[in-house]
Formats: structure tokens, sequence, C-alpha cells
């Protein structure tokens, strides 16, 4: 087998990539490729670019310098939500199913997104009768449901309870098992990033390129605080961010 046909296929690619909002620079000389399958994290002091490395995934931002190839489409879950507060629980997951999806098909992946993200029994609960970790998981079934390439998610549980994200993390594992494809987090939570990713890309200070790309033991997830090479891995991130 050739060394190419050996490497990983990759999702997205950005070449030296920049951007600025007007004269500010945010990402300078950005390197860096997105593995097909993979959870990819993304951690940086804050205001480093995490948010705006996301956006440009997604293509809701064009950078001012650099290339991006990105192979397929792309759906985000941002940290504040988006749930339309007059729709159901079922009704929200539903706005996620492509445009000209017939009826019949929109109802079975509703249905079958519902029982994946265990909320068949709250269909017709709205957003304002659910926990918060409920809500996010409302999200991920929206965000799933239209079966995208690329799923971005923009520090979805730090507005959650500690015991809730720990849950949440669980659950987002249980649910790329059954359903996998590629992910991208930013997350200022060295634990949550050790915990779920395959690699960790570490931004220096703004203006941000890739310091560090960290890979993580294959295994189970989310990993535990004992599992091997999890401490080691943690101690890493904090002397990279400063804070060791």
């Amino acid at each position: 087998m050739s060394a190419r046909a050996s490497e990983p296929a990759v999702a997205a690619s950005l070449r030296g990539v920049g951007f600025a909002y007007e004269r500010l620079d945010v990402l300078v000389g950005l390197d860096l490729e997105v593995r097909k399958g993979e959870l990819l994290a993304c951690v940086g002091p804050s205001g480093c670019g995490t948010s705006t490395l996301l956006a440009i995934l997604g293509g809701h931002l064009r950078p001012t310098r650099g290339e991006l190839e990105r192979a397929g489409t792309s759906r985000t879950i941002y940290q504040d939500g988006g749930l339309f507060p007059w729709l159901t629980v079922a009704e929200n997951v539903s706005a996620g199913v492509p445009r000209g999806t017939s009826h019949a098909e929109a109802s079975r992946k509703v249905e079958d997104w519902l029982t994946t993200t265990g909320l068949s029994e709250f269909r017709d609960h709205h957003p304002h009768q659910l926990s918060g970790g409920m809500r996010q998981r409302v999200e991920l079934g929206r965000a799933l449901v239209a079966e995208t390439d690329l799923l971005l998610l923009d520090e979805p549980f730090s507005a959650l309870d500690y015991q809730t994200r720990v849950r949440m993390r669980r659950e987002l594992v249980t649910t790329l098992a059954a359903r996998p494809r590629t992910v991208v987090l930013v997350t200022h939570d060295i634990e949550e990033a050790v915990q779920l990713a395959d690699r960790v890309v570490v931004l220096g200070a703004r203006p941000s390129s890739v310091r560090r790309v960290l890979e993580l033991p294959a295994g189970k997830r989310p990993r535990g605080p004992a599992d091997p090479g999890v401490g080691a891995a943690e101690e890493t991130l904090l002397e990279e961010l400063g804070l060791a």
C-alpha cells in the first residue's frame, strides 16, 4: 500500500489561513487538517479566535488570507442555543431536516433522532419545559438530523452545571458511536477536550496560529481521569496554555 493510500481522509484543510476584523488580526498563518471521522478539539486562551476558526470551517466567514478546502456540508451548535421557543421538541428537530425531503422521510428521520437522543417522550414539550441538558440534546438532534458531514460545536456545554456537562459528554459519545461523523469541538475546558477528542489543537494568543497538535490515546470515550495518558495530556495542555 502506498503512503498516500494509508493517509487518513481529510474532511477539511486550512493552509496559511488568516482572518482580520478591519485592522485587528485574529488568525495568522494557520495550518490545520481535520481528519474524516475524528473528533478534533480546539483550545486556546480567551480571545484567541477559536470561534472564528469554527465560523471559517462552517463557511460563515471567509479567510482574509490563505486557503480552505472542505468536503461536504456542516452544521454548528452554539453555546447559547438556538431553539425556537414556540416549537415543540419534535418540531425543533424537524427544522433541521434538509429542504426537499419528503414528508414521510422527514417524519422517519425525526422519530429516529428523537429515539437516538432519548427525547421521544418529550416530543410535545416546548424548550421552556426542558432542563438545560435536554435543550442541548434537542440542539444535537436538530443538527444531526440534517446528516451533514461535519458537526461544529462551539462550547455547547459551557452553560451547564458540572454534572449535566458530564452526562452530555457521554450522550455525545453514544450518539456519535451510533451515527459517526467528523466533529470539531471548541472548548475552554481542558478536561472536556482530553476526555472526548482524538486530537487536541492548541492555538496561541491572538493573532493566533497552531502551537501544537496533541494526539490522544485510542480507546473508550469519554476517557476517565485514571485512564492511560489522560493526566499527562491535561498537564501538557495546561503547560502549552501557560497555566501550569
